[in-house]
């Protein structure tokens, strides 16, 4: 499919006003979409633009945030992750865990554990409060987890109601997104629009479990992480 067949199809598509979700839940936005499109899967190769768009279809009301990827901080090992659980970590009665680690970090203040998050020139940076901490990402591993993760995407809102309990789409706006910009990536974690979490744990072993650290992002934010912007209205 090339760009110009897409933007027919996505006119087509809102010319139909809502359409009944094909699919209960969450997940029948896209699957109404990808079925409206006439694709299998949730991507779309584009050869005018040499490359694969990934189509991602969201409620325009959603407040949701959404994960752009894992990628573990700097410097690498489990003493990282100690430090963090013996420094900010938090134990509760009911799990047998002797110290735990679910945390949302963001720019503007510190969190409950004491931690939030730095943007320098060329890294991403943990802070603890009244912890000294040397921990952070570096900002060209960052831009290279996006480009793979990301490289393309359709970016496409819908209206939603509910019509006799059944859910509804009106498809009526979409972007072609291609080429991050990590000066947007960067501003949008200084607004906290971009988000981190850690997920980790000690094990009754002593051991730590990390369950992978996210960065997520407003979905309604998504869009702006990228430099071209194509309306496909």
């Amino acid at each position: 499919m090339t760009l110009p067949e897409l933007k027919k199809k996505l006119k087509n598509i809102k010319a139909l006003g809502f359409v009944k979700s094909h699919r209960k839940g969450d997940t029948g936005i896209g699957k109404t979409l990808e079925d409206l499109l006439g694709i299998k899967e949730n991507n779309i190769p584009l050869p005018d633009i040499g490359e694969i768009a990934e189509l991602k279809a969201y409620r325009r009301s959603a407040s949701s945030m959404l994960t752009l990827f894992t990628l573990e901080p700097q410097p690498k090992g489990g003493d990282r992750d100690r430090t963090l659980l013996d420094n900010f970590g938090y134990s509760k009665r009911d799990n047998g865990r002797s110290k735990e680690l679910h945390s949302t970090l963001s720019c503007k203040r510190y969190n409950n554990q004491g931690l939030k998050l730095k943007v320098e020139k060329d890294k991403v940076r943990v802070v603890g409060k009244g912890k000294r901490l040397n921990i952070y990402w570096d900002m060209e591993n960052l831009r290279k987890k996006f480009e793979a993760k990301l490289p393309a995407l359709v970016y496409a809102l819908a209206d939603c109601k509910e019509i006799r309990g059944v859910e509804h789409f009106h498809f009526n706006q979409a972007y072609f997104l291609d080429g991050f910009d990590f000066e947007h990536f960067k501003n949008m974690v200084k607004k906290d629009a971009i988000v981190v979490d850690f997920r980790m744990f000690y094990r009754p072993s002593g051991s730590v479990r990390n369950h992978g650290t996210g960065f997520r992002v407003k979905i309604n934010q998504l869009y702006n992480c990228f430099d071209t912007k194509v309306d496909l209205n």
